[in-house]
């Protein structure tokens, strides 16, 4: 995924970026859908492998992996929800994290969410500004 993004964001014409930062659409809708469904089928098969469904935690742990393999595709196209996306998967970790006692790690996410915060904030502002020039 990160070396995709990589490519994604990195490609320009005439010195512009082709790829700017932009909101999902109906079409990429259905891959969300079909992305969340395929992380979830995943993840469950993994920890079914490995005998780890002992606790009402892993099947929470396996909802924000997939709404971060979410996140991740999102952030890769460069679309403002992958903000939300991350933000969610925080919120729903950092309790997560305090209460199997891994405090440095939900710390950690607390740290994540904040960034996110910023990171939803800086990329609407600049889906905003790019709106704007689209209509004058």
């Amino acid at each position: 995924m990160s070396i995709y993004g990589w490519y994604f964001w990195s490609r320009k014409k005439d010195e512009v970026f082709v790829n700017q930062v932009s909101t999902i659409n109906r079409n990429e809708i259905k891959y969300l859908f079909i992305l969340a469904i395929s992380s979830l089928i995943f993840i469950y098969l993994v920890y079914d492998y490995f005998d780890k469904w002992n606790n009402w935690t892993a099947y929470v742990d396996n909802v924000t992996t997939a709404i971060f393999f979410i996140a991740m595709w999102l952030m890769a196209k460069r679309k403002v929800e992958s903000w939300i996306f991350w933000i969610i998967g925080d919120l729903i970790t950092v309790p997560l994290y305090f209460y199997k006692g891994l405090t440095i790690s939900s710390l950690q996410y607390i740290i994540f969410l904040i960034l996110a915060v910023l990171g939803y904030i800086s990329w609407k502002k600049i889906l905003d500004k790019n709106h704007q020039k689209l209509k004058e």
